[in-house]
């Protein structure tokens, strides 16, 4: 790794350990073993690391995700495999995952540059408006609500794995997204 990627991977850590709060020049600095003059040839401030986390972050969990999806399958299973999906990359990459959920959640102080949303929410909505479009859910509930419901969902299926309490086997797993798709209304009939 070279130093901007150092400095990014230590953002994640100081985050994921002490929160957004944590992430101060002196502990960036202490942690990469860098001074200001390596960091500001980087970056302009702790606002434009954030972003740049956010933008790695992002490609993580497209990348997570993109490569599980085959359009052509039945939406149901489709949905299926997005929710393991992204449980999963909570597995995988727990530091990038979670510095998503709470980016766009909130935890950070609310700007023009926060999104509406993270990869992972843009996917579950494209299955959901599919699902919704052919009758599979019919809840008149939107489809982006719907998605941050099952987000929420699998952040506490997350959570209750990180703590020994859901074990992340595959029938755990298959139970867990057959129980997301019953809470979001989806029939079973197709």
């Amino acid at each position: 790794m070279g130093r901007r990627e150092d400095i990014i991977d230590a953002a994640l850590s100081i985050m994921s350990e002490d929160g957004a709060r944590g992430l101060t020049l002196p502990a960036i600095f202490e942690r990469v073993g860098t001074g200001s003059g390596t960091f500001y040839h980087y970056f302009k401030g702790v606002d434009a690391l954030i972003q740049e986390v956010f933008v790695h972050c992002c490609a993580i969990s497209q990348e997570a995700l993109r490569s599980t999806d085959d359009p052509s399958m039945p939406i149901r299973e489709r949905f299926f495999l997005c929710v393991k999906a992204i449980f999963q990359a909570y597995v995988d990459y727990p530091r990038e995952m979670k510095f998503l959920y709470w980016y766009a959640y909130g935890y950070v102080v609310p700007n023009e540059t926060n999104p509406d949303s993270i990869p992972s929410l843009d996917f579950l909505v494209e299955v959901l408006e599919d699902a919704q479009a052919s009758g599979l859910v019919e809840t008149g509930v939107a489809p982006v609500v719907e998605a941050r419901m099952v987000r929420g969902l699998i952040a506490s299926a997350v959570w209750g794995n990180d703590r020994g309490m859901f074990a992340d086997d595959p029938k755990s797993l298959h139970v867990f997204t057959k129980a997301c798709w019953r809470f979001i209304g989806g029939s079973n009939d197709k």
